[in-house]
């Protein structure tokens, strides 16, 4: 995996060791990016289901102002801190919270610009998960959330709760744009 744009561009990541975690491949990460443009820009970015930090170190790469990482297990919070110690990002540009995400979603305080979620492809939680991020406080409607699902687990199209506004499919993968409903 590489960075592909940005500060840290060409640069190299690791991916895990545990062969069941499923990166966020180039291509898909070059598509989300060129929706997004410079919209993380001076943006808080919170990368949820980090893993090695594929998605969240690419958004900081295109200068987001901060990133906040969540990820639970411990083997892949290793490999992100490597990944962030070889790219020598500056402690004030980040923050690792090893926390399931639900959990982190209900108690979580800081205003989030920009989420990017990169769930494992089974996980049957993942429109909880959505309903309760969009019912907080902290993402507003000036908020971005991008989700990279699998296409047999798709997010409720209907939703007073937030507005899709783009979705494409590549290959297994579903990866959505959402923005919470005024």
């Amino acid at each position: 995996m590489r960075i592909i744009s940005g500060f840290y561009k060409g640069k190299k990541i690791k991916g895990g060791a545990d062969l069941s975690i499923r990166p966020t491949t180039d291509k898909i990460k070059e598509y989300i990016f060129n929706i997004l443009q410079d919209f993380p820009t001076d943006k808080i970015v919170v990368d949820v289901f980090s893993g090695s930090g594929n998605l969240g170190l690419e958004a900081l790469s295109r200068g987001a102002k901060k990133i906040i990482f969540v990820e639970n297990k411990l083997s892949s919070i290793k490999v992100l801190k490597e990944n962030i110690d070889s790219l020598r990002i500056p402690e004030d540009k980040y923050k690792i919270i090893q926390s399931d995400a639900i959990e982190f979603i209900r108690i979580n305080k800081i205003p989030i610009d920009l989420c990017l979620m990169d769930p494992p492809f089974i996980y049957p939680q993942l429109q909880e998960l959505l309903n309760i991020f969009f019912f907080n406080d902290f993402f507003n409607q000036e908020s971005l959330l991008v989700v990279e699902h699998e296409i047999n687990n798709p997010i409720g199209k209907e939703s007073n709760l937030y507005n899709i506004l783009k979705q494409k499919k590549t290959g297994r993968s579903l990866i959505s744009f959402l923005e919470k409903r005024a």
